[in-house]
């Protein structure tokens, strides 16, 4: 059943198993795992089933210290969450993401790999990323034309969902007579017993000045790193600091992935072979490797991950003379120029610099035929429903360079809080306080002249990389992954959630999101983050069979 929470009328309760916070990857893999599991379950959407302009003004919010991507811009408010904009990377976390590194403060995770890696296999099934398989040579990619080494490793790979829109998938789930779906269901806040400390109500605020009240036995809040951290936060009507909050944790250690490209490179007829662009698996799904330091050269050189890949030359500069990528910078500067939401922010937001404008229309004139073909392999897979091709990635240029996605450090000071601004529904906005560490620039740097002089001694590619200096005071503001904001650890004044991802003092809420990741790793975190949901999911019903249901208020009930 999918209600429009609007046409509730105020001061309703409604009574579930368990209620699901939000239709993001997390929020959809934890209903869909607990509707397996046969619970009565109620799911709140704060969007509609569409990109509403009003909607997404309530994800607006304040930027205070250092530099970060207009909140809005990095996160979606409606059925599906942000798989709306998603690009389909899926890779598991690295068995060192996960352990304590002396060079890197508060790093360490309080599970091992192999708890989280068992619920992998499910994540990709709910991702439709195909087989569990991340290795090249199992995959069906060309054997190495160069032997192995001891400092750079290119066994590793991404895998892309098609990549799959959760929207419709959470709507199709919501056809089961024990799922119920409420559409613009912002939740405020949620209300404890202060006794006990388990919550007892979820408040939705539909429209201003409106409430109704969600009563479940289990909480699963899935809105986002962001959202979920601001939901903590304003639950403090005991005149507290929020729920999980009782030793100022929540909000803290926000970290994200930040990226660059940086360089000139020409491969050889060996880094050719090497097969370095997107590769059709052997299941026949779009994959490509990891250029990344091997786990020793990491320890020697006490670095933060991080991958590479080749990556196209700078479209910006019209002087490459190449219409594909003049046809790139042209579409990506007009979105900027728009602040067409997204495509317009993190790495993204350089295009709007672009400059030349007559002689990118130019390359476009004298490059149709290669334009056009291109544009009709990009349409194709979009009107027929096949697998997408991941990005534009034209390796066939003069050169290219290597693209980073790099871990960042745990900072308690990069932090989010609630701002004294509200928005239309009277709920408070974040104020993000962030930047990138010197250190963590150093890291890249030092990390992408390793990358870059192996595939030079190993003869895969000429690699100039003398501008790769301009990482230490580069912008780094792209906020799409929102990690530690809420963090694992096995003391409430260290984090914000135990090991089963349930709230530090409160028995009967739990967090699947990427904002429990204690560590941020180099890779994206959707399929981490959906495999804890998983796990979440499983813990959190087994939690609602255990307990009563909460006494009624005397209020009315949506059943």
């Amino acid at each position: 059943m999918i209600i429009d929470a609007r046409t509730v009328e105020p001061g309703t309760a409604v009574d579930a198993e368990v209620c699901v916070i939000g239709t993001g990857p997390a929020g959809a893999a934890a209903a869909a795992e607990l509707a397996s599991l046969g619970a009565d379950v109620v799911v709140l959407e704060g969007g509609g089933r569409g990109d509403e302009r009003e909607a997404l003004d309530t994800y607006r919010g304040v930027i205070g210290s250092g530099a970060h991507d207009a909140l809005e811009a990095v996160r979606q408010k409606r059925l599906g969450g942000s798989s709306a904009t998603w690009g389909g990377r899926c890779a598991p976390l690295d068995d060192s993401d996960l352990d304590v590194r002396d060079w890197i403060p508060d790093s360490g995770w309080p599970i091992r790999h192999d708890e989280l890696s068992r619920y992998y296999p499910r994540a990709q099934r709910h991702l439709e990323a195909g087989a569990y398989e991340y290795s090249a040579s199992r995959s069906g990619f060309p054997a190495s034309p160069v032997p192995t080494s001891d400092v750079l490793t290119w066994d590793d790979t991404w895998r892309w969902s098609p990549p799959t829109k959760l929207g419709p998938r959470v709507a199709a789930l919501a056809t089961a007579d024990q799922v119920r779906l409420f559409v613009h269901a912002g939740v405020a806040r949620l209300q404890r017993d202060p006794l006990g400390g388990a919550v007892t109500e979820a408040v939705v605020v539909p429209r201003p000045g409106v409430e109704f009240t969600v009563r479940a036995r289990s909480y699963v809040l899935a809105a986002g790193g962001l959202e979920s951290t601001r939901i903590l936060l304003a639950s403090d009507s005991g005149g507290g600091a929020g729920i999980g909050n009782e030793h100022d944790q929540v909000g803290r250690h926000y970290m994200t992935h930040p990226v660059g490209e940086v360089g000139r490179l020409v491969p050889t007829a060996a880094g050719r072979a090497l097969a370095l662009g997107y590769v059709s698996s052997a299941d026949g799904v779009y994959a490509r490797r990891m250029l990344a330091l091997s786990r020793a050269t990491q320890e020697q050189h006490r670095l933060r991950n991080l991958k590479a890949a080749l990556w196209f030359a700078d479209p910006k500069d019209p002087a490459h003379g190449d219409g594909l990528l003049s046809t790139f910078a042209l579409t990506y500067w007009g979105l900027g120029r728009a602040r067409l939401g997204f495509k317009s922010a993190g790495t993204h937001a350089q295009y709007t610099g672009t400059t030349g404008i007559g002689r990118h229309l130019r390359n476009v004139a004298t490059d149709l035929p290669r334009v056009g073909a291109f544009a009709a392999s990009w349409a194709r897979p979009r009107l027929t429903g096949g697998r997408i091709l991941p990005s534009f990635m034209p390796l066939d240029s003069t050169h290219c360079r290597l693209r980073f996605d790099a871990e960042q450090s745990p900072d308690p000071q990069n932090r989010v809080t609630l701002d004294t601004a509200r928005d239309a529904l009277g709920q408070r906005r974040l104020r993000v306080d962030y930047s990138v560490s010197a250190e963590d620039r150093r890291s890249i740097v030092t990390s992408m002249r390793l990358i870059g002089g192996e595939m030079m001694r190993l003869g895969l590619a000429s690699v100039d990389l003398s501008d790769v200096d301009k990482v230490l005071d580069m912008p780094l503001t792209d906020g799409t992954h929102q990690m530690g904001l809420l963090r694992m650890s096995d003391s409430p004044r260290t984090g914000v959630v135990d090991t089963d991802t349930r709230v530090h003092g409160c028995p009967n809420v739990f967090v699947a999101s990427s904002a429990v990741f204690p560590t941020a790793g180099a890779v994206g975190p959707t399929l981490a983050l959906v495999a804890l949901a998983c796990r979440t999911a499983e813990t959190a019903f087994a939690t609602s069979r255990s307990r009563s249901v909460q006494a009624g208020t005397g209020a009315s009930t949506v059943s």
